[in-house]
């Protein structure tokens, strides 16, 4: 019977860990964007993933609003992929990540108002801590998505998503608040022509 509840303690145990450890690996990640330590982050960013992330929110809502059919959607994706390396390549980069985390905005794009909140996890008190845990979004066992600034409304929202990646958590796509996304597609629209 000892072992039964030893075996159950641990197995718990086990459990709590992991379900705080891609919390303890946000935290890791914004003190990395605090101290600027680019080793850091690149360590704790999948930059591909990300890349993949930011296409498909800058040309995906766009390719939803215009009246094509599924061939020509394909290769309208394909081409605005060609479209928006230029951009992508200056977003993806580890000064570039370190400007969004550290507050919210692109130094390349700024604008009056399109600036967000900074994406800390720093949650200040249990309860703020409780309410992040609890609106985030498991998929699976392998990846989470973690709101920031759960207190604004979903489109102003920045929305980390953390995949495990063996044994580390890594930032593999970042959900951005309406108004930037914007920026990026004008942005991008610019830089295609």
């Amino acid at each position: 019977m000892r072992w039964t509840f030893r075996i159950s303690f641990l197995l718990l145990l086990g459990w709590a860990i992991f379900m705080v450890s891609p919390f303890v690996a946000l935290y890791d990640l914004s003190k990395a964007v605090q101290a600027k330590d680019v080793a850091r982050i690149t360590e704790r960013v999948n930059f591909n993933a990300l890349r993949a992330s930011l296409a498909r929110q800058i040309f995906g809502e766009y390719l939803k609003t215009q009246d094509i059919s599924e061939r020509d959607r394909q290769l309208a994706a394909q081409a605005g992929a060609a479209a928006l390396n230029p951009v992508l390549e200056e977003l993806l980069t580890p000064q570039a990540l370190i400007d969004l985390l550290e507050d919210g905005q692109l130094q390349q794009i700024q604008r009056e108002g399109a600036a967000g909140p900074a994406i800390r996890f720093d949650p200040g008190s249990l309860q703020q801590a409780l309410r992040i845990f609890v609106l985030s979004e498991s998929q699976g066992f392998r990846a989470i998505t973690i709101p920031l600034n759960p207190d604004e409304p979903r489109d102003r929202q920045f929305r980390l998503t953390l995949r495990l990646s063996g044994t580390t958590w890594r930032l593999t796509g970042i959900d951005l608040p309406t108004s930037l996304q914007e920026e990026l597609r004008k942005r991008a629209t610019v830089a295609s022509k």
